[in-house]
């Protein structure tokens, strides 16, 4: 009889989420509140809605705070990340090996493990963000207390996708931020390393490893992934 695994209690947990203004962020920060986390520290550009996003955790009873914070600005972050820790002990990974208790995660795209054409930039930074995840969670393997997840959805409904299509909507339907964020958190209670959104692209990577290029190339332009970006309006 196999047991269930057992699940990452959060109530003593601090989480800090970059970008929890909006989108799958703020609703990480929702996921994380009613899971009982103890505190959440939001970082974003904008403070309008980090501001939203604090407020909104607060009323659940939850401590909240917010720092502006551009985590493409070297300085800056290591700015907020020596306010952060004034105010929660486990911020970053050296504290939380010397504690022994943490986890990181990085919220990617598969786009990192099957590029398309359109988003050259965003999908080279996907893959070295993966790269980077995928050496960082072996090297934790004999670190006790610390583990990382990386979470790899497919299209989701954003501001930021608006106007991405496919070929098969139905088929392929883009993912609700608030699953993503949901199934990011089980993740994390389940110390679950490498999570695919949905289900199904676990056999896209397989596909991809076993087929030729030539067919590969074929598969996209049947599903339409070829020229998805041709009617992208989103946030770049």
């Amino acid at each position: 009889m196999v047991l269930p695994p057992k699940l990452r209690d959060l109530s003593r947990e601090s989480v800090l989420i970059t970008g929890g203004g909006r989108g799958i962020g703020r609703h990480l920060a929702r996921e994380f509140a009613e899971r009982g986390a103890r505190k959440i520290v939001l970082w974003g550009r904008t403070e309008k809605c980090l501001k939203e996003t604090t407020e909104e955790i607060r009323q659940m009873g939850t401590e909240c705070h917010y720092f502006i914070c551009d985590v493409g600005n070297r300085e800056e972050v290591y700015q907020m990340a020596k306010a952060v820790r004034e105010k929660t002990t486990k911020a970053f990974l050296p504290r939380m090996l010397e504690l022994q208790n943490g986890h990181i995660v990085c919220l990617n795209s598969v786009l990192a493990l099957s590029a398309i054409p359109g988003a050259i930039d965003y999908c080279t930074s996907k893959a070295s963000a993966f790269a980077f995840m995928e050496s960082l969670t072996l090297g934790l393997l004999d670190c006790p207390g610390v583990s990382a997840t990386t979470v790899l959805p497919f299209h989701t409904s954003t501001e930021m996708f608006q106007g991405m299509r496919v070929r098969f909507p139905n088929l392929f339907p883009p993912l609700k931020p608030e699953t993503v964020a949901r199934r990011t958190v089980d993740a994390v209670q389940q110390n679950q390393a490498l999570l695919l959104l949905p289900w199904t692209m676990n056999i896209l990577i397989i596909l991809k490893s076993i087929l030729p290029q030539a067919a590969l190339e074929e598969i996209h332009r049947f599903s339409g992934t070829y020229t998805c970006m041709n009617t992208f309006k989103g946030r770049t």
